[in-house]
């Protein structure tokens, strides 16, 4: 049973993991109709693929493509002044504090993820210059047990430009690729003058809502409108010669949001994220271990009920019918079966912990949910039938009579047999009378089964140059 606990507990921590890996980013209020923009791009003698864009990108693909209900964008370069890091103080504490997870956003891409706020109004949380949203822990750290909604944040000890806070944000899923403490409004910024209208550098993630009929695919066949309406002239005049070259060197295209974590192991974007092909190893391995400890209680189970044959035998005399028989073993069988995976349950629910700093996740046992205990129900029906098929429909068919009698000597021989699984060939030898014949009494599967090779006649009589040989097998 501990065994087959374990295997449950090991194959439970990896279905966790896996099913945090396929939810990310699903947690959001429109993820079903949200898009991050990447290209694809022929450099050096080969594709590559990126997701950074330049400041109008977000405005062009809204403005441009009736399927695009919004768009925003994101940046967190720490090479420019705001993102990254910073040295953060409130007005009423007048101490600076170092902080990272700056990142700057767009009031629209807030709008179309639903950001759950805890104070302010996500409509206009970011939509005055100089404001910034950040999050429930933050907020108490700064302002224990206030709204701050309205105050003000000092950057860099820049006095004469403080950020004025216009809403707190509930704590974000742990699933998602978005993960920042503090945005700073993108309204009436720009990184450079003139760099809100710059085709030249791109430092931008970009996000699109679709409207609910958009077709994806088909606002895909007309991005390249991008490349010929905005890219290719800024190129040209910047002087570059092949500039109508770049329409067969680079292609728009839209990823699913939901995609970005296990997706996005062949695109440059700096982040943290997973990868599909290790979910489905990991997936495989957890099938694995589950199947290989269920035979294992399966092969023991049956093992050990084979010496049951008397029990059956004493019980049919005192007049217990064979359905109440096989009733009794399935129901013993599953039963057990269920205390093994609620015991690798609990196992699992004690290592979990040290799995989530291992892994680096915040998983937590899914006690409520539906699925979970479906599966342990489910897994106990079936591998508890399986174990307890040998008992319920083998030996329930004994009469007592030939198991009082002798017929138990069957029972053991299937017994000893099913629980060895042979390794190696045995080879013994005896030679007597110009014939082999076995000697060994620890092992008398051997007795009787004895073959003889080329080396002898059939009458025993050994042929010049030649010695005979007899082998004995494990296994007949």
């Amino acid at each position: 049973m501990g065994g087959f606990a374990l295997g449950i507990a090991a194959c439970l921590l990896i279905a966790l993991f896996v099913r945090d890996e396929l939810s990310y980013d699903k947690s959001w209020s429109n993820s079903k109709r949200l898009y991050r923009v990447y290209v694809d791009f022929f450099k050096e003698g080969k594709w590559q693929k990126a997701v950074y864009w330049p400041a109008p990108m977000y405005k062009a693909l809204q403005n441009n493509f009736a399927g695009v209900e919004s768009a925003g964008r994101i940046m967190s370069a720490p090479s420019f002044e705001g993102a990254g890091s910073n040295q953060v103080k409130s007005p009423e504490t007048g101490e600076n504090i170092y902080e990272e997870g700056f990142a700057y956003i767009d009031q629209e891409l807030i709008d179309m993820l639903g950001w759950p706020m805890a104070y302010g109004d996500r409509k206009t949380a970011l939509s005055e210059p100089r404001s910034l949203i950040l999050s429930e822990e933050k907020a108490e750290k700064y302002f224990p047990g206030q709204d701050p909604v309205g105050k003000t944040l000092i950057l860099n000890n820049n006095t004469g430009k403080p950020y004025k806070i216009g809403g707190v944000m509930k704590k974000l899923p742990g699933n998602s690729h978005i993960q920042h403490d503090f945005f700073l409004s993108l309204t009436g910024h720009q990184l450079w003058e003139g760099e809100q209208t710059d085709w030249g550098s791109s430092n931008y993630y970009t996000y699109v809502l679709l409207d609910e009929k958009a077709d994806p695919e088909e606002l895909t066949a007309k991005l390249p409108q991008i490349i010929t309406q905005y890219y290719i002239p800024h190129m040209k005049a910047s002087g570059v010669v092949d500039a109508d070259e770049l329409v067969n060197k680079a292609r728009i295209a839209l990823q699913p949001i939901e995609d970005v974590h296990l997706y996005s192991y062949d695109i440059d974007d700096n982040l943290e994220k997973g990868d599909i092909r290790i979910v489905w190893l990991f997936s495989g391995i957890a099938v694995f271990i589950l199947l290989l400890a269920s035979i294992n209680f399966i092969n023991l189970s049956t093992a050990k009920s084979a010496g049951r044959a008397r029990e059956v035998g004493l019980r049919k005399v005192v007049g217990s019918l064979r359905s109440a028989l096989i009733g009794q073993f399935l129901t013993e069988s599953i039963l057990y079966t269920a205390f093994s995976f609620l015991l690798g349950l609990g196992l699992a629910a004690v290592l979990l912990p040290f799995f989530n700093e291992l892994a680096g996740k915040e998983m937590k046992m899914p006690w409520l949910e539906w699925w979970l205990w479906l599966a342990i129900g489910f897994s106990s029906i079936l591998v508890g039938a399986l174990s307890g098929l040998y008992p319920s429909f083998y030996l329930s068919q004994f009469r007592p009579a030939q198991v009082l009698k002798g017929a138990m000597r069957q029972e053991h021989r299937f017994q000893k047999r099913v629980g060895r699984v042979p390794v190696c060939h045995l080879h013994c030898a005896d030679y007597r009378n110009d014939r082999y014949f076995l000697t060994n009494a620890a092992i008398p599967e051997c007795k009787g089964r004895v073959r003889q090779r080329a080396g002898a006649s059939r009458a025993g009589r050994q042929y010049p140059g030649r010695q005979p040989e007899a082998v004995c097998r494990g296994a007949p």
